[in-house]
């Protein structure tokens, strides 16, 4: 985990504040963190910009331990560089425990993911006849994917159709990234 020497110096402004104003702000940033709510404007008051630097700093500071899964001790060792005393450290690292889950699975929620195709359904017709041609004769094909979306844990279908030649121009696409994806993985 690396932070910048902006956020270490924010981090660091942090050791400098009495317990009651730690308490508040430790309060505050996994608030934020760990909850899908906002700080109203009227709750948070943190009105000093130093404050305000040291608030941004340690929600960095716990967004990036959470994102790079950080163990206690290696917290403990940048809050120590950081010159925190041992009850700040300890207060510190037990609500980041505490709440570690709950910070990792709102960050999962950010990314965006695409759907996972789960099945596929597909059926030929034969076009006979248009309403602008008289007569057609070719095969159509009707194809369903059954996507899942992870997040939303739900699934649906997406029906499209296709000629013959759009449907061997798929697989062939389809062939040239799985080859890729073999290629790559190998």
């Amino acid at each position: 985990m690396e932070l910048s020497k902006l956020i270490l110096d924010g981090i660091s402004s942090v050791a400098n504040i009495d317990d009651q104003s730690f308490n508040r702000l430790l309060n505050n940033v996994f608030e934020v963190t760990a909850t899908d709510k906002l700080l109203k404007a009227n709750k948070c008051d943190i009105k000093l910009a130093t404050d305000k630097e040291a608030y941004s700093s340690l929600l960095c500071l716990v967004v990036e331990a959470a994102k790079h899964n950080a163990d206690s001790a290696s917290i403990s060792s940048t809050l120590e560089e950081c010159r925190w005393d041992a009850s700040h450290i300890s207060s510190f690292v037990n609500m980041f425990q505490t709440h570690k889950e709950k910070i990792q699975t709102a960050l999962s929620m950010i990314s965006e993911t695409h759907n996972q195709i789960i099945d596929v359904e597909w059926r030929q017709d034969f076009v006979i006849k248009s309403n602008n041609c008289e007569k057609i004769c070719e095969p159509s094909y009707i194809i369903s994917l059954k996507t899942w979306n992870p997040h939303s844990n739900s699934s649906e279908n997406v029906p499209f159709s296709c000629t013959l030649e759009q449907l061997e121009d798929l697989v062939l696409k389809l062939k040239d990234a799985t080859k890729c994806i073999e290629r790559n993985a190998g």
